[in-house]
């Protein structure tokens, strides 16, 4: 029997297996003229991926082992191992689709159940009626919820506080290095012209007294 027929095989075997246990069937629900809920068609779904992963994992040695009773054997191998991968990669999109649909309708559900007791309350606040005296643990919980707001408000104030700071100082050091840059300069400069100057004096009395004038400062 080829490699893939066996492979469809065991898939049967193990689908059919996993239907007969209590509460994966259908047959129940149709005879009872009862729909299959959302929950359920998920978990027959997830028995249908179950059974093919294992039939997959059951045939994976046994078709290795045909491969060597072949002439080419490295081709028949890879093969076998690239379907196994492709079904492994298959099966595993359908259960995030699945984790995904079963998120999504447990979201609805928290929504739908919070809006309404929000209409209730609504309801009763426009009927006059006084909301039910918050629990000993809901008030524990209101609490620390508050204290927690509180902490992270109060954390978040001495974070932006202390960059605050920090930016000021390093504010105030850049400004006291750009005025000592500008000292040290000014300083250079005013020792360039007192040089200048006092060469410009001696060459003068050198030209007055017939002496050998100095020679030229160097280029700055």
């Amino acid at each position: 029997m080829p490699i893939h027929a066996r492979h469809s095989l065991r898939v049967l075997l193990c689908l059919a297996a996993l239907l007969a246990l209590p509460g994966l069937t259908l047959a129940q629900d149709a005879a009872s003229g009862t729909a299959a809920g959302p929950q359920q068609q998920r978990e027959l779904r997830r028995a249908q991926i179950q059974a093919e992963r294992q039939a997959l994992q059951a045939g994976r040695s046994s078709d290795e082992a045909a491969c060597y009773q072949q002439f080419a054997v490295h081709d028949c191998l890879n093969q076998v191992r690239a379907r196994v991968r492709e079904a492994e990669n298959r099966l595993r999109r359908q259960e995030l689709q699945i984790n995904d649909e079963e998120r999504r309708e447990k979201a609805a559900e928290r929504r739908r159940s919070i809006e309404e007791r929000q209409q209730e309350q609504r309801q009763n606040l426009q009927s006059g009626e006084k909301p039910p005296p918050m629990r000993a643990t809901e008030r524990g919980n209101a609490q620390t919820r508050a204290q927690q707001a509180q902490q992270r408000a109060a954390e978040q104030q001495h974070r932006a506080a202390q960059q605050a700071q920090e930016q000021q100082e390093r504010q105030q050091a850049e400004a006291q290095r750009a005025s000592e840059s500008r000292a040290r300069y000014d300083a250079k400069q005013q020792k360039a012209r007192e040089r200048r100057e006092q060469h410009e004096r001696d060459k003068a009395q050198a030209q007055a007294s017939g002496r050998k004038p100095p020679a030229p400062l160097p280029a700055p």
